[in-house]
């Protein structure tokens, strides 16, 4: 029997606002209307940056307006290209993908990179990542090495992207480069969960070795020395702890579940941060086989989770909380924290918990001699098994908690 833990997935990155040109050449022969079309498309890009997309939306459909009777290509170009931007902000990919095609129909577009960008955001957008995998990778090469931020935004796209067709390795790689970039421009934070994305594919795709994995978790860890956000510091020392955990490494695992731990005090205390850092440290003491020090991580995290009421945490730390019991041959508490944690998963029909606590029950009866109990809790674990309609990775218990805001 094994611990029974819950995992919640932690946030993306942030992604990065699609790119937008408001360079125009002033045409001698329209100053008045040429003047117009470049205030419009400051202010639509300073709209853009701001994360008020309709408003950048309406300047540029003016501007457009405007260049379209301007014989200058030039500022129409410029006008499309920023549409394009401003629909894919929107959440209009298909307009915005038409507005830059005519853009590029037009002749060559001054900022390619930027250019292929929005192609790419496009595409990412309507979901066909292969194509947006195709434009990121082309847009990175067409930057300049001084287009820094611009290249670590696009790298980081184009992890997520190549997550999006199954290419682990590959999303691993780009999270690892785009870390690399962001220290250039001094943007630990942003670096420093790059590289945290970087270790989790690397672990899930299994094809880099433990000892790459391990490189790549220590420069992350490094990274964390510059961060002053406590919050996203507590976190991010939370997954280096899952990360080493999952490498068994438990030793270092609970040194950073420590580290988290201290943080969450004072300004930035959770109570639901403390107790999936309780539970973590519970499972890595029950991994190291300390029974008797995790028992005191597993109660206080299951006191925690019952004042959130949070049923299946709950159920998961009790759960943990008997396994410790009954390594301890403590077989009376055993069985009395698994018929907690059972009527908890019971609570929220959560079939595998179920089965988990009724296998654990099984063992506990037959060790405390009632082996006709013990064979009747093994046949509900039977059923319950066959009920679940859990994939078989899915069967694997999950030994950490993830940490969420």
């Amino acid at each position: 029997m094994t611990n029974c833990i819950a995992c919640i997935q932690y946030k993306e990155m942030a992604s990065t606002l699609v790119s937008s040109s408001s360079e125009v050449q002033t045409i001698s022969h329209h100053p008045s209307i040429q003047d117009e079309i470049l205030k419009l498309s400051k202010a639509g890009t300073t709209s853009l940056k701001n994360n008020e997309a309709a408003q950048a939306l309406s300047m540029f459909k003016k501007a457009y307006i405007l260049a379209d009777g301007v014989p200058e290509t030039q500022s129409q170009k410029m006008c499309l290209f920023n549409l394009g931007a401003a629909y894919i902000a929107m959440g209009k990919p298909k307009k915005g993908l038409k507005c830059l095609l005519k853009c590029k129909s037009k002749g060559s577009v001054e900022k390619d990179g930027d250019f292929y960008f929005n192609i790419a955001a496009a595409y990412d957008e309507m979901k066909e990542y292969s194509k947006a995998v195709k434009f990121y990778q082309r847009a990175i090469s067409e930057y300049i090495p001084s287009e820094t931020q611009s290249i670590s935004d696009a790298l980081i796209k184009l992890g997520y992207c190549s997550v999006n067709v199954g290419d682990l390795p590959s999303a691993a790689r780009s999270f690892k480069l785009a870390s690399h970039s962001y220290q250039k421009t001094e943007k630990t934070e942003d670096a420093a969960m790059a590289m945290r994305e970087a270790v989790s594919y690397m672990i899930r795709s299994q094809k880099f070795s433990k000892a790459e994995v391990l490189k790549t978790l220590a420069e992350c860890a490094q990274l964390c020395s510059g961060i002053t956000n406590q919050d996203l510091l507590g976190k991010l020392y939370n997954h280096i702890g899952l990360h080493y955990a999952e490498m068994m490494c438990f030793h270092q695992a609970g040194k950073y579940f420590i580290k988290a731990m201290q943080i969450c005090s004072g300004a930035n205390f959770s109570i639901r941060k403390r107790a999936v850092l309780l539970q973590n440290l519970g499972a890595i003491y029950n991994a190291l086989r300390q029974y008797e020090k995790s028992l005191r991580f597993h109660g206080e995290a299951a006191h925690l989770y019952g004042a959130l009421r949070e049923r299946n945490a709950q159920g998961q730390s009790l759960c943990n909380l008997a396994y410790a019991y009954s390594q301890l041959k403590n077989y009376d508490m055993a069985e009395y924290y698994y018929q907690e944690a059972l009527n908890a998963f019971v609570d929220v029909g959560d079939l595998y918990g179920q089965q988990q606590v009724c296998e654990g029950l099984g063992a506990t009866s037959f060790c405390l001699g009632d082996v006709d109990q013990a064979i009747s809790y093994y046949k509900q674990a039977l059923t319950l098994f066959g009920k679940s309609k859990l994939l078989p990775s899915q069967r694997i218990p999950k030994h950490f908690t993830k940490l969420t805001g």
